[in-house]
């Protein structure tokens, strides 16, 4: 056999090679779409359940409310207050010139008798940094119980972070989140607002994981 006969041979064998391959890649993405989907009632409850930590109040020497969340962190740490669980409230999230949310949730701490005095605003613009200036302030202030409120998605990766710069401080961390959320780690994907949250706080967690060796599953 001539070469020139032997090439269009060869290209022939090349492209059912790959079309087997194809056909096998795309039976293999088949098979993976339907297994997800078939266990999807354990995989996504799963998935928040990695990102949620149980709630609890405990009684604090202030209440820290994370930067976002307006109203719904804000309105459950005036809640906590009033109900007398700590002295005062810390809100992350002061940027420099100013936070169009900080001053809202400061208007509705005042409007629901939080003193102004008791509302104490903290400059940061990440969670890495809520954890820094959390652990310096708790130094300053001479505080040793934090009650840290957020919400449930973002709460293992805000625990982990602050509790690494708490360490060796002496200073103690509870986590509580809202009482009644929009959705849960046992329907978030049903919620557009959900899914869109629990897609993105994945992203960050690897993202710390990775930037800072901030580890999920040891916290």
């Amino acid at each position: 056999m001539t070469d020139q006969k032997r090439i269009p041979q060869l290209r022939i064998i090349t492209r059912l090679q790959w079309s087997h391959r194809s056909a096998r890649l795309g039976y293999a993405t088949l098979l993976t779409i339907a297994a997800l989907t078939v266990s999807a009632g354990w995989w996504l409850p799963a998935l928040g359940g990695l990102l949620a930590l149980e709630g609890r109040p405990a009684h604090a020497d202030a209440i820290v409310v994370l930067g976002g969340g307006f109203p719904l962190r804000d309105q459950h740490a005036i809640d906590l207050y009033r109900e007398g669980w700590a002295r005062e409230i810390w809100r992350t999230g002061d940027l420099p010139g100013g936070s169009v949310v900080l001053q809202k949730a400061r208007r509705l701490a005042l409007q629901q008798g939080v003193p102004e005095t008791a509302f104490v605003p903290v400059a940061t613009d990440s969670t890495w940094a809520d954890g820094r200036e959390i652990a310096r302030m708790a130094q300053e202030r001479h505080v040793r119980r934090l009650l840290i409120v957020t919400e449930w998605p973002h709460s293992r990766r805000a625990m982990c972070v602050i509790n690494r710069h708490l360490a060796g401080t002496g200073v103690v961390a509870f986590y509580d989140g809202p009482r009644h959320p929009p959705y849960t780690p046992s329907n978030w994907w049903r919620d557009p607002e959900g899914r869109r949250i629990v897609s993105g706080e994945m992203l960050k967690t690897i993202y710390y994981l990775l930037r800072f060796g901030v580890t999920p599953w040891a916290c």
